[in-house]
């Protein structure tokens, strides 16, 4: 199984810029991208934060350019949309359960979960106690197969304070819940607009940077956000039955791609 997975598109109302950036250009970018070399991937995953205010428009224009993907999507939501705005413009497209942005799909002997972490109060994630005994029936239901979850908040510490002051607050009752299935191979997530890859508990992990801005790394001031320039990416993303693997793709630097000139033979 091949998968793309992009995050944290942040469009905004009336196709405005966003931190000194086109979010809309560089998502047009990426799906250009996508559809040129990687259009036998099985599907793009986003993992929230579509729209930066949650905009009507801004899902609109949303729809509008991954329509022009040759490839299926997939979408949930993250802190920064809207569900009731989201669903006016994508309630048709994923089988959504139970209000929020989540549902199942079994695709080539795996099974995938996408999860709905937003809180309308919070900045932080978490879920409610309906969307737990969603997630554990999904779970039981299908507990012969390998198991790999999309969601916006990791839910764990990622060690970057501004982040987690705003990360996942129910970490231990969903890992307890985790704990008592053996099946779950590996966690995708946003949010954190940094590449991130780990694992925790003998779960493995994975984040992508955003399509619009990254956060800085040298960010730690709990008062004071920072931004960063670094280049979004996106990750191309092999999943078998012994591996998951994957690749981050820095698609604005595509015309910086050059041969080496060295043969193949004489490489070490």
């Amino acid at each position: 199984m091949k998968i793309i997975h992009i995050s944290d598109t942040h469009l905004v109302s009336k196709r405005a810029g966003h931190y000194a950036s086109d979010p809309i250009l560089k998502l047009k970018k990426a799906v250009e991208s996508i559809n040129k070399y990687q259009s036998d991937a099985d599907f793009l995953v986003i993992t929230g934060d579509l729209a930066d205010t949650g905009s009507l428009d801004a899902y609109i224009d949303l729809r509008e350019i991954l329509d022009e993907l040759l490839i299926p999507y997939y979408l949930i939501i993250g802190n920064h949309d809207s569900r009731e705005n989201f669903f006016q413009i994508f309630g048709d497209k994923c089988g959504y359960q139970d209000s929020f942005t989540q549902f199942p799909l079994v695709k080539d002997d795996k099974h995938l979960l996408f999860l709905d972490t937003k809180f309308e109060e919070w900045h932080d994630g978490g879920f409610s106690q309906e969307r737990f005994e969603w997630i554990e029936n999904q779970l039981q239901t299908n507990s012969n197969l390998p198991t790999y979850l999309f969601m916006h908040h990791p839910p764990f510490l990622i060690h970057h304070k501004q982040m987690d002051d705003i990360g996942f607050r129910h970490k231990e009752q969903f890992w307890e819940m985790l704990s008592k299935y053996q099946n779950v191979k590996h966690i995708f997530f946003g949010h954190v607009h940094l590449l991130i890859n780990g694992s925790y508990r003998g779960v493995s992990y994975s984040s992508v940077r955003s399509t619009n801005h990254q956060v800085a790394l040298l960010s730690q001031d709990k008062e004071l956000y920072f931004n960063s320039n670094e280049q979004p990416t996106y990750a191309v993303v092999n999943i078998d039955r012994d591996q998951v693997n994957t690749i981050s793709h820095e698609y604005l630097n595509e015309e910086l791609i050059y041969p080496s000139f060295i043969p193949m033979d004489k490489c070490s």
